[in-house]
C-alpha cells in the first residue's frame, strides 16, 4: 500500500509536508491513492517547473550525492496505522476492565441484598401470619355476636358489630398492603438475582442450598409454619433451576 512521501507524524498527529498543517491521513488521500490528492498534484507540478540555473559548485563527496535508500512502503504504512490501532485497543481494554469491575460490584450487591432479604423477609411473613390469625379471631367474634343478637340490647349489638366490622376492614386492608409490598420486593430482587445467578459461579448456588437447610431448621424449631416453609422452599428451588 502506497503512502504519500511527504506525510509526517508530529507530536499532535500527522502533518502534510506540503502545507505543514495537521491532516487525517485515513480520511484524505495520504494512504493508498496519494497521487490523486489535489495538494500533491499542485505541488508536484511546481516541483517539475525548470529552476533558475545555479552557479557551479564544487563536487560533493560521493556519500553525500547518493540518496539514502527509501523506507519500504510497508514500514511507512505500519508507522501510520499502528498508533491508530494502539489507541483503539487501549481505549477498549480500559472500557472492558471498567465494565468487569462494575459487573463485579453489581453482582456482590445483588447477592448481599438477596441474603439479607432471606433473613429480614421473615418478619413480613410472620406479620402476615399474625394478621391472618387476628382477622380469624375477629371473624369468630363477629359470628358469636350474631348468635347473641336476640339477647342483647339493640344499641349495644349495633355498636359492637360496627366496631368489629371496622377493625376487620382495617386489618384486611393492612394485610393486603403487606402482601402487595412483600410480593413487589420479592419479584424485584428475584429479577436481579436470577440475572446474576445465570452467569455467576456456583458459590451462589451453594448459598441457596444452605438457605434451604436453614428453612428446614426453622420449620423443625417451630419458628415458621408449614405453609410458610413450603412457600419459601418453592421460591428457592425455582431460583436453583
Amino acid at each position: 500500500m502506497s503512502v504519500c512521501p511527504v506525510l509526517r507524524r508530529g507530536e499532535a498527529g500527522f502533518v502534510c509536508g506540503y502545507t505543514n498543517k495537521p491532516i487525517d491521513p485515513f480520511s484524505w488521500y495520504c494512504i493508498g491513492n496519494y497521487t490523486e490528492c489535489p495538494i500533491f498534484i499542485r505541488y508536484s507540478r511546481e516541483e517539475r517547473r525548470p529552476a533558475a540555473p545555479k552557479p557551479e559548485e564544487a563536487p560533493k563527496p560521493l556519500a553525500e550525492v547518493l540518496p539514502l535508500a527509501p523506507e519500504r512502503p510497508e514500514a511507512e504504512f505500519e508507522k501510520a496505522i499502528k498508533p491508530v490501532i494502539d489507541n483503539v485497543v487501549l481505549k477498549y481494554d480500559d472500557l472492558v476492565k471498567k465494565l468487569d469491575d462494575a459487573w463485579k460490584d453489581y453482582e456482590n450487591n445483588v447477592v448481599g441484598a438477596r441474603r439479607q432479604w432471606e433473613v429480614e423477609k421473615m418478619s413480613l411473613l410472620r406479620a402476615q401470619e399474625l394478621l391472618n390469625k387476628t382477622i380469624g379471631d375477629y371473624e369468630k367474634m363477629l359470628t358469636e355476636i350474631e348468635l347473641k343478637k336476640d339477647f342483647m340490647p339493640t344499641e349495644a349489638y349495633a355498636a359492637t358489630r360496627n366496631d368489629l366490622e371496622a377493625k376487620l376492614e382495617a386489618l384486611r386492608g393492612l394485610l393486603d398492603e403487606v402482601k402487595a409490598k412483600y410480593m413487589a420486593l420479592e419479584e424485584g430482587l428475584g429479577v436481579h438475582f436470577r440475572r446474576v445467578l445465570s452467569t455467576s459461579t456456583s458459590a451462589e448456588v451453594i448459598s441457596l442450598k444452605l438457605s434451604l437447610s436453614k428453612l428446614e431448621e426453622l420449620l423443625k424449631e417451630g419458628k415458621i409454619s408449614r405453609e410458610t416453609y413450603e412457600k419459601l422452599k418453592k421460591e428457592l428451588e425455582e431460583l436453583l433451576k
